[in-house]
């Protein structure tokens, strides 16, 4: 007796993609898109702004500083929403604050995210022990896959 198996349907793959001003952000992004984006794929664009000590400015200075952050900001959605549309991919754009590494871990859980894409500037063990590293930071804490893009 044959039976009649219902096609399953394979729920779209979230992907959370890290980005800033950086060359490097960019160029991960276009790897993305050219090289494993498939067209079901939902995008979750991931932005954490620099984060600044306001303890010792000014009221003028802090209104100027998030004034400005803002601009940045809105010029980086906009900039990504325009590749977004030209591919024709489902996606949104989130924002964070705190330590960027973990930022981006929270927002892409909070999004069920199945992969996290990000650029590095490959960073030397010297610097990156000193400096820190995002892109090491999220894939020594990731509980799914990262891809990393060097360029």
């Amino acid at each position: 007796m044959a039976t009649e198996s219902k096609p399953s349907s394979k729920p779209s793959r979230v992907v959370a993609v890290a980005i800033d001003n950086s060359e490097y952000a960019e160029k991960a992004f276009d790897w993305y898109l050219e090289k494993i984006r498939r067209n079901d794929d939902v995008i979750v664009l991931i932005h954490i702004p620099e984060s600044y000590d306001f303890s010792l400015a000014s009221p003028g200075v802090i209104r100027q500083l998030l004034d400005e952050l803002e601009k940045n900001v809105k010029f980086l959605e906009d900039r990504y929403a325009e590749k977004v549309k030209a591919y024709g991919i489902d996606g949104k754009f989130r924002t964070g604050g705190g330590k960027p590494g973990e930022a981006i871990l929270k927002i892409a859980k909070e999004e069920n995210a199945t992969l996290i894409v990000t650029g590095t500037r490959g960073l030397g063990k010297i610097r990156r022990t000193v400096l820190g590293s995002v892109s090491d930071y999220v894939i020594h804490h990731s509980p799914v896959p990262v891809l990393v893009c060097r360029m």
